[in-house]
């Protein structure tokens, strides 16, 4: 995802354009010297510096590419940060901890410590959404935000609301898991 500003003289042409119409503030803006057009180049200086920043706050909220709060990703999901160690150390601590949807070895390992199997997990997907619904819950980004993961397994004898806390607790936000478990008494029938 590409996130660039345009250029400083864009966004003084668009914010010139927010002032009214009329001689007064025409000849304002044709004066290079005038509170309006400092005004208007001030602005635009700091949506240009803004957006620049948008594109880097993108990188900050991915592990991969995470370097100013690396030490927050580490806070986080490992309970302290590793501030000696290299930015590609720290990640690849990160990634080997499971932090987030960086592959079955998290859930499987999950499933391992609380007797559950771990038969099949699908990649992240953007479900689809028709219309509104709301629950009384506020999420901190829209339905576009979210990402669901299908969790296939067994459970006989296996502590499935420990399992399912600590897959939930582990991944990051964004994520929502679903969990489907198949009956070893039933055939291998999906309930």
């Amino acid at each position: 995802m590409g996130i660039g500003p345009a250029s400083e003289l864009r966004y003084e042409a668009a914010v010139r354009k927010l002032f009214p119409k009329g001689a007064y503030w025409d000849g304002q803006l044709s004066d290079p010297e005038s509170d309006a057009s400092l005004f208007a180049r001030a602005k635009a200086a700091e949506l240009f510096r803004f957006r620049g920043r948008m594109a880097d706050l993108y990188g900050e909220s991915r592990i991969e590419t995470a370097l100013e709060t690396l030490g927050g990703w580490e806070r986080v999901l490992l309970g302290a940060p590793n501030p000696g160690l290299a930015a590609g150390e720290r990640r690849a601590i990160l990634a080997a901890a499971g932090a987030g949807w960086t592959g079955m070895g998290m859930i499987a390992e999950a499933g391992r410590l609380f007797g559950v199997e771990v038969t099949k997990v699908s990649l992240p997907f953007r479900p689809a959404f028709f219309g509104h619904a709301r629950f009384g819950l506020d999420p901190i980004a829209g339905v576009s935000g979210f990402f669901a993961v299908l969790i296939h397994a067994r459970a006989a004898g296996g502590r499935r609301r420990e399992f399912e806390a600590r897959v939930r607790a582990t991944a990051l936000v964004t994520n929502l898991a679903h969990f489907i478990y198949e009956e070893e008494e039933d055939g291998g029938n999906v309930s």
